[in-house]
Parts: C-alpha cells; structure tokens; sequence
C-alpha cells in the first residue's frame, strides 16, 4: 500500500516517450520476455536516469487505440547503439499491443502519475495512483486490494484543497490484479478537477519524446532489429 505521508502531491510533469510501430512491422520481435518481463530496446537517446519508472506508449499504424505501458528506463554504458533498454513488469506485450490496435474506444487515455485517495462504498479507504486519465474515467494502480465490477468508489487526488483535488464519484468498470478502470457518468458539467487533470496530462504527451519504426528495420526479413547488448538484469 502507498504511504500517502511519502508522496508527492503536485502535478509534476509526467516522463513520456511515444514508439510508432509501422505497417510492416514484426512487433513481437522487437520484445524480449525474461522471467514474466517484457524488455524493448528504444531506438533514441533518452533523457531519464538508469531505473526511472516512465511512461511509454506504443502505437501501430492504422490504429487509433495505443498502448500505454509503465516501465523502468535500463540505461547502456559503453554501448554502441545508441538507445535504452525499457523493461516492464509484464509479459506478452506484443499480444496486448496487437489486440489494442483492433479495439476502438471513445477516449484517449493520457498518462498521468498522481497519488489519489479513494472512498469504497463500505466505507474503506485506500491511497494508490492514478496512471492515467480520459475524460471520462482514470485508471486506478498499486490497489492494496481487489475492488469489486460495479462498486461507486469517491476519488480525490492527494494534498490540494478540496476544490481543486475532488475527483467526484466514479464506478468501477474492469479489474486487472493491482489496477481498476475506473468510469464517471455524464453530468451536465464536468468537475473542474477533472477537466484540469486531463488538460495536464495533454500537455505533457504533446512534449513526449517520439520515434517512429524505420522502414529498414530488419524485423520485417524476420530478424531481430538493431539492438544495444542486453542489459544485466536479462543476463541472469
């Protein structure tokens, strides 16, 4: 469980890069699976310290739905390809990113890492983040316990006023091991909160660092692509 007195309660700025798989794209070869992780090599110099936890979303062509995955930045020392190692704490990416891309839905989720405090309707109360943001729902992670299909939860974000944090009531609509999607119903207007959350998380996605897959790639012949030495954590 998330220890509310050790968190950070501004909006800081969310670490977001963007990879574009292209149409020719084998993008299960670009993933490595160790031990329940998936790891991916990020073609581009990256900003973020070695162990970071960043957001990163992929893309393939001809769809609109992305993937939006949390995973640690492993930076290459003396390596010759310029790049970084992502590594994830989940296996079968490649599946959920094609899956993804058949899917439609109504908004965009936009990454987000804000610590929130959550009212059950029993009365239980919990702190955990929201990872990311739509304009009409949020995603619950790091839940200390499974929430229930159908339950009304009350969400406010940590250490700002009331005005300005209360995110409303809110159903749960999926539940996935330590995450929730969470869905708030329509009103004739929506929260402020809300709405300034979604803005903030916008801005921060059009300021993410982006790579698009190279027509080159030699993926496509069914070769792994161009890659940095794994690093140590994929060699144990």
């Amino acid at each position: 469980m998330i220890d509310a007195s050790k968190t950070k309660h501004a909006l800081g700025p969310v670490a977001l890069v963007m990879y574009h798989f292209g149409p020719s794209a084998n993008v299960a070869l670009h993933f490595h699976e160790i031990e329940g992780r998936s790891l991916f090599f990020f073609p581009a110099e990256l900003p973020h310290r070695d162990g970071q936890w960043i957001f990163v979303e992929f893309a393939v062509a001809g769809s609109d739905v992305p993937c939006l995955a949390r995973g640690r930045v492993r930076t290459q020392q003396g390596a010759n390809v310029v790049g970084s190692w992502l590594e994830f704490p989940m296996a079968g990416l490649p599946a959920i990113i094609k899956n993804l891309a058949k899917t439609r839905r109504a908004q965009e989720r936009l990454p987000i890492d804000v610590t929130a405090s959550v009212r059950c309707a029993d009365g239980a109360k919990l702190v955990c983040r929201i990872a990311d943001v739509s304009a009409e729902g949020l995603r619950l992670s790091g839940l200390p316990f499974f929430l229930n299909v159908g339950e009304d939860l009350s969400i406010e974000m940590v250490g700002m006023p009331r005005a300005q944090s209360d995110l409303g009531k809110g159903r749960v609509v999926w539940v996935r091991a330590q995450e929730a999607g969470i869905h708030f119903a329509r009103t004739g207007s929506r929260r402020t909160s809300l709405v300034k959350l979604v803005e903030h998380a916008a801005a921060a996605r059009s300021s993410a660092i982006q790579f698009a897959h190279l027509d080159s790639c030699r993926c496509r012949n069914g070769e792994r692509p161009i890659e940095a030495p794994p690093p140590a954590i994929a060699r144990r």
